[in-house]
């Protein structure tokens, strides 16, 4: 194992672009401010395209550090009074001065600013030119206005409150709403005076609602997705929202909701909308190769309009070294009873090899899932599984003792709650996402084990310093036995290490274990990450890890005394299906040094 160390530092240390020892041309140290009372730096830094290495850039020191360019810099200084010109400073005075080392190779520039008087809003007004007009969407657009008087006169917040109050009348029944502003500069006071003129244009409804594209999926079945029907008071925010739920039923490649105000017939505007189907048949086949699967195989089928309507079947298969062999089926039924309720069957064979068990899983789960908002749902299952299990954890080379193998059925309920803010799937880089469960076994079909089994898992990234990312993650989970068992399933028992949880330690090794020291799972799991994320040159990017975490034996016997910790590195190269992932890692607190290496796809977490 040290020997893929070795090669896997190498082969780090070639991507180094080495260019850096060889730049001769002038380049930035730093650029300070000074004389900025009101902006930060940060913006101002910002505005401008002369720029000198960060903390983080400095972590990087095979990279070329910026170039300096007076003609660069010149630009940037004109941009920056700019930047102070719509942010209420009408007169700023920006200049600056080069500092360089003796070589003159490592330049230092200030920028000497002042920024002069602030001009300040002195008044706000806003007025429509009718009479009949509800006075209550004025009275609603003024709360939380971007614009007041006394705040410093900036040019977003005034754009801002044009928004603001187009969308409060467009959202109220006036489409054509026009909104203008007057500004008054009162240059010797140094004030601003706002006035906003509100021209609403006339009261509009939904009128006629068409369909476009040729689509087997029923008309009925995409009405009840539209929030507003002909005859309501127009609305842009009900347009927008009908045209992502549309979406969201992932029946379709695209969508478009736009109302036809060319079309406009006395007072209703029709609606159009356009839709463009997926595919009736469609087929997701990969192979990859991981460290712990060794060879993977997968592939998917998936069927829309089965047995007509927007009723979906999805085929899954999937083969590694662990899961010789799996399958499922998934039947989708969406809005069975209520809108966004969706009813899924979902029958699976699946094939287990572990360490100390191999396990055959016949089963089926019954799901009614709730889909709440884009990202947000909850589902409630009923799931039962017959299980042929080979316990091998009595097994060990010099003995004599025969796998013990049995037979016995799992039945149960589980409630569980998704909530998902990540923007990306493969390779998040700014969000959150929780997943959370718990499950009651053995509700009758004589079901051998009763227990109740509850597990989180909240995952946090946060983007800083351009294309760096903080990412960190918590799981914990507990089993407890019920009506007098002594023990939980050995197939659904916790276990830790491996790629995806404990990188110093091999697959499921962090576990309580019996007296021939094969790992047989426990009751109690935390478990925890923190990593960062940051480029290294092109699709080539790089990762420094902790992990932590252990398996307890008995249901909430944490012990935190107890706890594994792990640290490490690791190499991502982006690929269109995801990060190809290398990481090598090693226990500390631990007795002696020890590394494990991992090549996957896809993050850790």
């Amino acid at each position: 194992m040290s020997a893929l160390f070795r090669i896997f530092l190498f082969s780090f240390i070639l991507l180094l672009p080495f260019e850096t020892f060889a730049q001769k041309e002038p380049v930035v140290k730093k650029v300070t401010f000074e004389g900025n009372a009101t902006l930060e730096d940060g913006d101002l830094a910002g505005q401008m395209n002369t720029e000198g290495p960060t903390f983080f850039d400095k972590l990087q020191f095979w990279k070329s550090a910026p170039a300096f360019s007076k003609y660069i810099l010149d630009d940037d200084i004109e941009r920056l009074k700019k930047y102070y010109q719509r942010n209420g400073f009408l007169h700023p005075k920006i200049d600056y001065s080069l500092d360089s080392n003796k070589v003159g190779r490592r330049i230092s520039v200030l920028i000497q600013i002042n920024e002069g008087r602030p001009y300040l809003i002195s008044n706000v007004e806003v007025q429509d030119d009718t009479t009949r007009l509800d006075s209550t969407i004025i009275s609603a657009a003024r709360k939380n206005f971007p614009v007041k008087p006394g705040n410093r006169f900036v040019d977003q917040q005034v754009y801002q409150a044009e928004d603001k109050l187009t969308n409060a009348f467009t959202n109220k029944g006036y489409p054509l709403v026009q909104v203008k502003r007057d500004i008054q500069v009162d240059t010797t006071e140094h004030s601003v005076g706002l006035n906003f003129q509100v021209h609403p244009g006339p009261e509009a409804w939904f009128g006629k609602i068409t369909f476009h594209g040729d689509s087997l999926v029923p008309e009925k079945f995409i009405r009840n997705k539209l929030l507003f029907s002909s005859g309501d008071r127009f609305s842009r925010k009900q347009l927008q929202r009908t045209q992502q739920k549309i979406f969201d039923t992932e029946l379709f490649s695209y969508v478009v909701v736009r109302a036809q105000a060319d079309s406009i017939r006395g007072d209703s505007i029709p609606v159009a909308i356009y839709l463009k189907e997926k595919p009736r048949w469609s087929l997701q086949a990969g192979v990859g190769y991981g460290s712990e699967d060794r060879v993977r195989v997968s592939a998917e089928l998936t069927r829309l309009h089965f047995l007509g309507g927007a009723r979906r079947l999805i085929l899954n298969g999937k083969h590694s070294y662990f899961l010789p062999f799996s399958f499922d089926a998934k039947f989708i039924q969406p809005d069975i009873f209520l809108d966004n309720l969706d009813f899924i069957l979902n029958p699976y064979y699946i094939r287990e090899n572990e360490i100390g068990f191999e396990v055959d899983r016949l089963g089926s789960g019954v799901t009614f899932q709730k889909t709440f908002s884009s990202g947000t749902s909850a589902y409630l299952m009923y799931s039962l599984e017959k299980d042929w299990l080979t316990d091998n954890t009595l097994v060990t080379a010099d003995s004599t003792v025969s796998p013990q193998d049995s037979i016995h059925n799992k039945s149960g309920i589980t409630f569980g709650v998704s909530r998902n803010t990540t923007n990306d799937i493969f390779d998040p880089t700014k969000g959150w996402k929780l997943d959370t469960y718990i499950t009651y076994m053995g509700v009758g079909f004589q079901s051998k084990y009763h227990y109740v089994k509850v597990e989180s898992d909240v995952r946090h990234y946060i983007p800083f310093n351009g294309n760096w990312v903080f990412a960190a993650r918590l799981r914990a989970g507990v089993i407890r036995p019920l009506k007098g068992d002594e023990e939980s399933p050995l197939e659904d028992r916790f276990l830790l290490g491996g790629a995806n949880s404990l990188r110093g330690w091999g697959r499921n090794q962090v576990s309580p274990v019996n007296e021939n020291g094969i790992p047989v799972g426990g009751n109690s799991v935390l478990e925890g990450s923190a990593e960062f994320r940051f480029p290294v040159y092109e699709i080539f990017g790089g990762a420094a890890f902790m992990d932590f975490g252990n398996v307890w034996p008995n249901a909430f016997d944490y012990r935190l005394g107890g706890l594994k910790y792990d640290v490490g590195l690791g190499m991502r190269i982006k690929t269109p299906i995801g990060p190809i992932r290398l990481d090598v890692a090693t226990p500390v607190f631990e007795n002696k040094f020890r590394t494990q290496f991992f090549i996957s796809i896809g993050q850790a977490f």
